[in-house]
């Protein structure tokens, strides 16, 4: 009779602790699965990159329109109306933004007629002059298995007022220097002379290892150094 009640009791507890293993253990796992961090799926990932894509489309299919209604208006094309788009956020938003630069030209050219293209070729060359195009000054890229450095040479340089910014996508270097320059005009050749503000905007090297960028400027001469790429 007592090894009856013996085992009754050996079985009572036996329940009564695989009742307080599961009672303890589903917690436990409720908040593992609520600390767990979400993942961001594929879908979600994709999603994300075709809303970043969709943006920049409308964007550029706004400052067309834009560009369009100024030519067709019979108004001129000022830096402002392509600096306003081909800005920071254009360059930082675009794995090669240079070949788009000149992607975003070929499109736009290609949509007018003979005298409106002419317009805007014209005003563009006028545009890539004065941002992309450093012919006026003469620039040098060298590089060593370390790294690569590009210099311009600006005579009438003022260093107070030269002021140097590079991200993954671009160099940009704004700066006043003297300089004298000739202009046909109905009236004849004019020459200018004195201080002018020059931006400029160059693409970082290739092979520059991303963030390592320093400017050093020392009389007339800015200097821009990168780490190379490991290879």
């Amino acid at each position: 009779m007592r090894e009856k009640y013996l085992w009754l009791v050996i079985g009572i507890l036996a329940v009564l602790t695989l009742g307080y293993a599961c009672y303890t253990y589903e917690p436990e796992a409720v908040a593992k699965e609520i600390s767990a961090p979400p993942q961001e799926s594929a879908m979600q990932r994709k999603a994300h990159s075709e809303k970043a894509f969709d943006s920049q489309w409308e964007e550029l299919e706004k400052w067309r329109r834009k560009v369009r209604e100024r030519i067709y208006q019979g108004f001129p094309l000022t830096e402002p109306d392509f600096d306003g788009f081909f800005n920071d956020r254009f360059f930082a938003g675009r794995l090669e933004p240079f070949a788009e630069i000149e992607r975003v030209r070929k499109e736009m050219s290609e949509e007018f007629r003979d005298s409106e293209k002419t317009l805007f070729e014209d005003y563009w060359k006028k545009w890539s002059g004065q941002r992309l195009l450093t012919g006026q000054f003469k620039t040098e890229t060298a590089g060593t298995d370390k790294d690569i450095t590009l210099t311009m040479h600006v005579p009438g340089l003022s260093a107070m007022t030269t002021d140097v910014d590079i991200n993954s996508g671009r160099i940009r270097i704004a700066f006043t220097a003297n300089t004298s320059s000739e202009e046909n005009t109905p009236r004849g050749i004019i020459k200018r002379s004195g201080p002018r503000n020059y931006i400029k905007i160059l693409p970082v090297p290739e092979d520059a290892e991303p963030g390592t960028g320093k400017a050093v400027i020392d009389g007339e001469r800015v200097t821009i150094s990168f780490r190379r790429k490991s290879r």
